[in-house]
This record gives C-alpha cells, sequence and structure tokens, in this order.
C-alpha cells in the first residue's frame, strides 16, 4: 500500500505547509460559516473537506455521483484544530491522499488563512471504493486511471490551483 512519508502526529500535523499539498483550492468565508464565538464552525470543516475531494474527484478523475459505476463511501473522518480561521477571510485548502490501498483512499486537507503560512487546521477521511450496483468491493481494485489520478496527489509540488 503506497504511503506519503509527512508524519500524522499531531506535533507533525502543526509543521504542515501549503508546498505539502499537491492539490489547493481558494474558499471565501462566509458569515454564515461562523459560530457564536466568531470563527469558522466545526461542522464547515467538514464540509470543505468533502467538497476538495469531490471537486477533485470531478474534475481531475472523471468522478461523478450519479452514474459512475462505482462509488466511494466514507469510512472515517478526523479534524485537528491548531489556529482560528474566521469571517471574513480567504481560505487555502491543500489536498493530498495520505494512503493509497486496493479499494480505499485516505485524503489529508490542510486549512491555511490567507496570508499566514501556519496551518490552521488538518482534516480528512478515508473512502471504500465499491461497485454502485452491488456495494461491494471490487477484486480488481481500483481503476487504473482513477489509480494514477489519486497518486499525484501523493507528490507534494503539484501546484494545481482552483476555486470553490
Amino acid at each position: 500500500m503506497p504511503e506519503t512519508t509527512l508524519g500524522l502526529d499531531l506535533a507533525s500535523k502543526k509543521l504542515r505547509r501549503r508546498h505539502d499539498y499537491p492539490y489547493r483550492l481558494d474558499y471565501r468565508t462566509r458569515w454564515a460559516d461562523n459560530d457564536m464565538f466568531h470563527h469558522l464552525n466545526n461542522p464547515i470543516y467538514g464540509v470543505l473537506i468533502d467538497s476538495i475531494i469531490n471537486e477533485y474527484l470531478m474534475t481531475r478523475v472523471g468522478y461523478n455521483t450519479t452514474s459512475y459505476p462505482r462509488t466511494a463511501l466514507v469510512a472515517n473522518t478526523y479534524c485537528d484544530y491548531f489556529g482560528q480561521l474566521q469571517y471574513p477571510g480567504m481560505l487555502e485548502l491543500g489536498l493530498r491522499v495520505v494512503k493509497l490501498g486496493k479499494n480505499s483512499v485516505m485524503y489529508e486537507v490542510g486549512f491555511f488563512k490567507d496570508g499566514d503560512e501556519v496551518v490552521k487546521a488538518v482534516g480528512g477521511f478515508v473512502q471504500i471504493w465499491v461497485m454502485r450496483d452491488s456495494g461491494k468491493a471490487p477484486e480488481e481494485g481500483l481503476e487504473l486511471s482513477v489509480r494514477k489520478k489519486l497518486e499525484e496527489l501523493m507528490q507534494p509540488g503539484l501546484k494545481e490551483r482552483s476555486k470553490l
């Protein structure tokens, strides 16, 4: 199972930099993103993690949620918080693949405030890819074309950038 070399412990995550993430996406915070303490509400992090991963799958891999023969189910989620983000503001989200299994993918997303190199949060999830009609993992594993596009997210410095 290919795996990247960046540590997954909290001390290592706090040291993340933008260049650790091959794919990046800009996000302008909204008033509704804040909680009563004037910082990004915790569920917003999950929405943004889901959004950057699906944006990559749809625009770079050719995945769609309705007719693609396979579907990616979320098996595990996490988010570690190191600093405050809020409205108004611009965020830069970074995406990488941590581990790539036969039918599974572990993603990581770094949250950065525009103009600040210090990571504010690191989160992600594990997806299990199954056949849409049977719900079972295919014996042959991920399609080669999907695997190649996901492997690109294991190489820091790709520097693809999009807007969310």
